[in-house]
């Protein structure tokens, strides 16, 4: 199995439990991932110099992982602005891949951490 598929698969059970746990159906997990705005989630403003924003904004690729339509997890990779029209699906699927693998790490590694200190405070106090 990918790991596409799983993250996907994942989001669905989680989104199963959390709706089965509330008895309604008002949650919703998904993964979004494709390309946007580099800057569509910040405010497009340049704080503390004198310089205009830039007329041109670069695409980058966004693997996301949302709640309730609250971004948990999200990783991003800027193109350099002379690829964005020779992109390739071959690249696309590369870029995808990398970024999902990062989402992953991240959430693992959040998993096992918040564990960690979860455990630590029940046997130090």
């Amino acid at each position: 199995m990918r790991q596409k598929e799983l993250l996907i698969e994942l989001c669905d059970n989680l989104e199963k439990e959390l709706n089965e746990r509330e008895g309604e159906q008002s949650h919703k997990v998904e993964l979004q991932s494709g390309l946007k705005p580099e800057n569509y989630f910040t405010p497009a403003m340049h704080i503390g110099t004198t310089s205009s924003i830039p007329d041109r904004v670069r695409m980058a690729w966004f693997v996301e992982l949302l709640v309730d339509g609250e971004c948990i997890f999200r990783e991003t990779y800027v193109l350099p602005e002379n690829v964005f029209e020779d992109l390739t699906v071959n690249t696309e699927k590369i870029i995808e891949d990398f970024l999902i693998s990062k989402v992953l790490n991240r959430i693992f590694a959040f998993g096992v951490m918040t564990s960690k200190s979860f455990i630590d405070k029940l046997v130090h106090g």
